[in-house]
């Protein structure tokens, strides 16, 4: 973009920011001056008109108060009807109504009123007038016939101060909404009644009539206040605001506004694109403007330029220069620029002669840098062989060292093993040589056994003999007793019964001896097993002292191995530290040769590189004609 361009824009910027602030303020300016005449203007016109309506209604009431005392001072059947009938009170009520406390019937003034079943006592608006002393307005209803909002001014019927009923009057809200529908705020908006519940009294939208505002307002219900307010009716946005009729006694009700904000702020609307159109037009003509005045004064500029391009399409003839035809700034420039040239001519001149000397070395650097390079790359492969072979070396003597532990280990849980081993067998031994003298004195206790055997026999021989006689003696005593006739006949029974006993202690002799000479055939068989067991017993305890022996030779070879695997594992792991250093000597060597190795290959690229960009400076400094 060119500087009168640039110089243009920015003036253009400026003056369009300068223009919009000017009109915002000032709009703003506009609108809110409109906005406090709209709220003033609105506050005045509901104030005069909330005023009529409450003049009106507390006539109203004023009147039905005035029947109330005019009945307390005549309160008679005739009375109360003559005050009904009033001619004044037929104009203004549409109809009068009342009952009295003892029986609810109707009191009217016109006999054609007559609903069925009606009791005073029993409508909402008979309670309502008896909690109040003067008379008030009941709230809206639609009217059962005609559907009209109407509302009742009550009162209480008094006798001399003492409450007998209630009555009231009929009023039509026509006249109020009339009033309230000519307030249009010159066509802008318009008004409307409502009491403090929320619910319409009087709307220009007749069916409006007796609803709750959510009806009106589609986006939340505005608040009881005079400050204007943003709302939303039927998706349009209104500025709202109530004012509250004072001085209408017993009854709270607001007059309402409504009014179409896009309405109200038309001028104001106007006046930001008036002023914005004002400020593009500026804005054009100021831009324009500044143009050609910036185009006028940067005239030498161009010529300046002009008188550039023409020598930079002399394909760099440092021979040209500037016409000097002012004295003023670009004069000024085009002599320095002349001056800069003859430096410049000079400076290329002797650029390119050093260019020379500056090639010719380059070229000599870059092929020696090419040799080394070589050179260091079959170098660097050289170690790469060693660390390899290194590493084998280091890994193999780790290898060695590593089964020599294991070896040595080995020999450790061998010697171990063959200790216990030992133990083991010299543990036998000792029990074998108790087993054996077991046996020795097993085998006496059973040559004790088979005496005291021989000897039960003996004495069983002697048992049997006594036994052999007492039978003997017991049958001469039977022949005695036999002989003795009667006399020896208890004898004989006694001595029946000693033979009796002497053979069962010989049968029981027999079976005690032939058990005994059992018994001394096994005691036989065990001392026979029992001396065969000694005797192995004997020849186990040789055969385990020989075994301790070999396993003790074992014990001593094997500590032996022992010691030459761990002075093997300690040679192993010494070499195989010196290898691993050797390794990481070499493997540094190698990553210093590697590094050097690059660094050459860099010098050798940015050899080349040079020599190109010194072939490039000569072609450059070739274009220049000095």
């Amino acid at each position: 973009m060119k500087v009168s361009h640039k110089i243009a824009l920015f003036a253009s910027i400026i003056v369009v920011l300068a223009f919009s602030i000017f009109s915002w303020v000032q709009y703003y300016s506009v609108r809110d001056a409109l906005y406090e005449k709209t709220a003033t203007g609105t506050a005045e016109a509901t104030q005069a008109l909330g005023q009529q309506i409450t003049n009106w209604l507390n006539g109203k009431l004023a009147l039905i108060d005035m029947m109330a005392e005019t009945i307390d001072d005549d309160f008679s059947e005739i009375g109360i009807q003559s005050t009904f009938n009033t001619p004044l009170l037929k104009r203004e009520f549409i109809l009068i109504f009342g009952g009295l406390d003892t029986d609810g019937e109707r009191i009217t003034n016109d006999p054609s009123w007559n609903p069925q079943g009606w009791d005073a006592r029993k409508r909402p608006w008979y309670p309502y007038a008896r909690s109040h002393k003067r008379a008030v307005l009941t709230d809206p209803y639609p009217d059962a016939a005609t559907k009209e909002i109407l509302i009742s001014a009550v009162a209480n019927l008094y006798d001399k101060g003492q409450f007998k009923g209630a009555f009231g009057g009929d009023l039509s809200l026509k006249a109020v909404s009339d009033a309230v529908n000519t307030l249009n705020f010159h066509g802008t908006g318009y008004a409307f009644l409502v009491s403090a519940d929320g619910n319409i009294i009087s709307h220009p939208n007749g069916e409006l009539n007796g609803k709750g505002q959510g009806e009106l307002f589609t986006a939340g219900v505005p608040k009881f206040s005079e400050d204007l307010q943003e709302a939303q009716v039927s998706g349009q946005t209104v500025f709202t605001s109530y004012y509250k009729l004072s001085g209408l006694y017993g009854s709270e009700w607001y007059l309402g506004v409504v009014l179409d904000k896009a309405k109200v702020m038309a001028e104001a609307n106007a006046f930001g694109w008036a002023a914005l159109i004002g400020t593009l037009i500026s804005a054009l003509l100021t831009s324009i403007a500044i143009y050609l005045a910036v185009s006028r004064t940067l005239h030498p500029l161009q010529a300046l330029q002009a008188s550039l391009q023409e020598i930079n399409s002399g394909e760099g003839d440092l021979t040209k220069r500037l016409e000097v035809t002012t004295k003023d700034e670009f004069g000024q420039v085009s002599e320095e620029f002349n001056r800069f040239v003859d430096f410049l001519q000079q400076l290329v001149g002797q650029v390119k002669s050093i260019s020379v000397d500056v090639r010719a070395n380059t070229d000599l650097t870059a092929t020696s840098a090419e040799t080394a390079s070589g050179q260091l790359r079959q170098q660097l492969f050289e170690l790469d062989q060693l660390a390899t072979a290194m590493h084998e070396m280091s890994a193999t003597a780790h290898d060695v060292a590593s089964n020599a532990q294991r070896t040595a280990a080995s020999s450790q849980e061998v010697d171990e093993a063959t200790h216990a081993g030992v133990e083991v067998v010299s543990r036998t031994t000792d029990s074998i040589a108790d087993l054996a003298n077991d046996m020795d004195t097993v085998v006496g206790t059973i040559n004790d056994l088979s005496s005291y055997s021989d000897n039960i026999a003996s004495i069983l021989t002697t048992i049997t003999d006594i036994a052999d006689q007492t039978n003997l003696l017991a049958l001469n005593a039977a022949i005695e007793a036999a002989r003795a006739g009667d006399l020896g006949r208890g004898f004989a029974v006694v001595a029946d019964e000693v033979r009796a006993l002497a053979s069962r202690t010989q049968q029981s002799t027999e079976e005690i001896k032939d058990m005994i000479q059992q018994l001394q055939a096994g005691v036989k068989n065990a001392e026979v097993v029992i001396m065969k067991g000694r005797d192995r017993a004997t020849q186990t305890q040789a055969m385990a002292s020989e075994a301790d022996g070999v396993l003790s030779s074992i014990r001593e070879s094997i500590l032996d191995i022992n010691q030459m695997t761990l002075q093997i594992a300690t040679a192993a792991e010494e070499q195989s530290a010196t290898a691993e250093e050797i390794n990481r000597n070499t493997a540094n060597i190698r990553d210093i040769s590697g590094s050097v190795s690059e660094q050459a290959h860099e010098q050798e690229s940015n050899c080349n590189s040079m020599v190109q960009l010194t072939s490039q400076q000569d072609s450059a400094l070739s274009k220049f004609k000095v």
